[in-house]
């Protein structure tokens, strides 16, 4: 038995005045009127109140479903941050990108404006009907059960929750962290939202500045990860050191709710800016992808000849993947990873040559031309800007990379059935070194550029595809290519220059019935190339 105050009586009154007019009774009198009354009779709560006494109404509590949710929060504020949240939360939010929306934007600027840390849970909570688990809490203070079930409704927002955390380091040694838990209380925990940001110590104006500028970047980001199928919109976010501030960047989402049977939904995502190299690493349920650039950006040249090779680049993956028939999800998010890390250093920091320029403005000594920048052999000659431009038009235009993605995919007729089924692997990537070249006085340098493909995919002859009963085409795809250029200087001419291409090709074709090959045939392809730059 549960005892809870008199004020309950009216709702018992309501409830069973609710029940008498919507409940056949026989009528009075009869047999039957007086069989159910007998039985009812052994049913029925007894009710004791006391008079003149405020003593407890006792009862048995049924049992049923909560009546609603109740909206918890860690801590009473009235601000901007707590209204937002309040208000991503509503019933009309169902991706992430709807429970971010302006929230990482948000943090970023309370921080940068009051330099205090800021910590807020909601938690929509659905608070417990079991009558007996009531029972049993009945013995316990009121004020103190209510603390403890409040607790534990806001702690349980963390539990299976998407997490999203962003680290950023300042150029004077102070670590920025910002964290969004969103749970949807679907695969256990409680549904809400938990923010937190804080700064290992005290910020500066331009710090600060540059967390304000930074902000519009992190929110555009966050709309296209948290869609459905994620879309990578990282141009702003990558310019974080434009005011040179800011050192490093790390942002890494994970959500361990990811159906696994709707393809294309994110699981997670990691990105790295740094003066080192900017990486990138995202995995879907059809698949994963990874991508890290050189960010001293060694042997490259900015603006129009970097875009004009990353359009090249663009229209080589394109090729692979409609030859691959690669899931397109994925070589979208391939090529936009990779066009918005290869933006010309110009587009992205204050100085026009980017982080090895930065260097040189440093340095004297460098800036002199008496030294050249660490990512150079230190023996090798100092070349002279003419020079360095020549040698620069005959190489990619690209700074080295290495990126890789590998898939699975699905095409469907118009009514959803899938007629078409592979997977697809696919690497890229190139290495720039230099030496010093003893008989010209000058550097020789070796820029070399790899690709491979591996796909296999199967064909429905009628309209669904029949893997299970053997009756498909199948295709496999086996590419290779690589281009080497070499370049010897003196100490202030090109001496010589050539290019190697090589490229084998493969694809095979055979026609399976009952899970027996019909017929196959194969289309080898092989081409090498020699070409005299100088």
């Amino acid at each position: 038995m549960t005892s809870i105050s008199p004020a309950g009586a009216s709702l018992l009154d309501r409830i069973g005045a609710s029940r008498a007019s919507t409940v056949y009774r026989p009528a009075a009198g009869t047999p039957q009127a007086r069989s159910e009354d007998a039985a009812a009779a052994s049913r029925r709560t007894q009710v004791t109140l006391q008079a003149g006494s405020t003593g407890d109404l006792v009862y048995a509590m049924p049992k049923g479903p909560a009546l609603g949710a109740q909206r918890l929060w860690s801590a009473a504020r009235d601000d901007d941050i707590s209204a937002l949240m309040a208000r991503n939360s509503g019933r009309e939010a169902h991706t992430l990108s709807d429970r971010w929306r302006g929230l990482g934007g948000a943090l970023l600027k309370q921080l940068a404006e009051t330099g205090d840390s800021y910590q807020q849970t909601l938690a929509d909570d659905v608070p417990p009907v079991d009558g007996d688990a009531l029972d049993a809490a009945s013995g316990a203070d009121p004020a103190a059960a209510a603390v403890a079930l409040k607790d534990q409704a806001v702690s349980g927002v963390s539990t299976n929750a998407a997490t999203l955390e962003l680290t950023i380091k300042t150029r004077s040694g102070q670590t920025v962290e910002l964290k969004i838990g969103v749970n949807e209380g679907s695969k256990g925990g409680t549904r809400g939202l938990q923010v937190d940001v804080k700064s290992s110590g005290p910020l500066g104006a331009s710090e600060r500045d540059a967390l304000t500028e930074l902000a519009g970047g992190l929110d555009q980001a966050l709309e296209g990860l948290g869609e459905g199928a994620p879309s990578l919109d990282l141009s702003r976010l990558a310019a974080f050191g434009q005011n040179g501030a800011l050192a490093e960047l790390d942002l890494k989402v994970d959500d361990p709710n990811a159906p696994a049977d709707v393809p294309g939904r994110m699981k997670s995502f990691a990105m790295h800016l740094g003066a080192d190299k900017k990486s990138l690493a995202l995995q879907t349920t059809s698949g994963e992808m990874n991508l890290e650039v050189d960010a001293t950006a060694r042997g490259t040249a900015n603006g129009q000849q970097r875009w004009n090779a990353v359009d090249r680049l663009l229209k080589q993956i394109d090729a692979a993947a409609e030859r691959a028939h690669a899931d397109a999800g994925m070589t979208k998010n391939f090529k936009e990873a990779f066009k918005q890390l290869q933006a010309p250093a110009s587009e992205v920091t204050d100085t026009a040559a980017g982080p090895q320029a930065a260097v040189k403005d440093r340095d004297p000594a460098i800036k002199a031309g008496k030294r050249e920048p660490a990512d150079q052999d230190a023996a090798a000659p100092v070349l002279s800007d003419p020079l360095r431009s020549q040698v620069q038009s005959m190489q990619s235009g690209l700074a080295d990379f290495k990126a890789s993605f590998s898939a699975d995919s699905q095409r469907t007729n118009r009514f959803g059935g899938v007629k078409e089924a592979g997977h697809a692997e696919y690497r890229i990537g190139q290495t720039t070194s230099s030496r010093v070249n003893e008989a010209t006085g000058g550097q020789s340098i070796t820029q070399s550029q790899t690709e491979t493909l591996s796909a296999s995919y199967q064909k429905s002859r009628t309209y669904l595809l029949d893997r299970a009963g053997g009756n498909y085409d199948a295709t496999t795809v086996q590419d290779s290519r690589a281009v080497t250029t070499l370049i010897d200087t003196t100490r202030d001419a090109v001496a010589r220059a050539m290019r190697k291409t090589d490229e084998r090709q493969l694809r095979t074709f055979t026609e399976v019935e009952n899970q027996r090959a019909r017929s196959h045939q194969e289309w080898p392809q092989e081409r090498s190339v020699v070409e005299r730059l100088r």
